[in-house]
């Protein structure tokens, strides 16, 4: 009866730590997926300055044209 017991509680002790260790390994890759949506975010921030800097300058050359003529 005892051997049982053991028994079953080894396997239930066994069962637990698969389960925390599954745990961890999505909580790692939620992490990496969301490091990698921050640095898409800052690419895409930093192309939207780009843009926003070359449309201001496309702008003002428009304006010196209408000027001259």
């Amino acid at each position: 009866m005892k051997k049982l017991l053991i028994l079953t509680f080894g396997i239930l002790f066994m069962v637990s730590c698969t389960d925390k260790k599954k745990e961890q390994e999505e909580k790692q890759k939620i992490e990496a997926a969301i490091k990698k949506i921050d640095s898409i975010e800052n690419e895409v921030k930093a192309g939207i300055d780009k843009l926003n800097e070359a449309t201001k300058k496309f702008e003002e050359q428009l304006q010196e044209l209408d000027s001259i003529i």
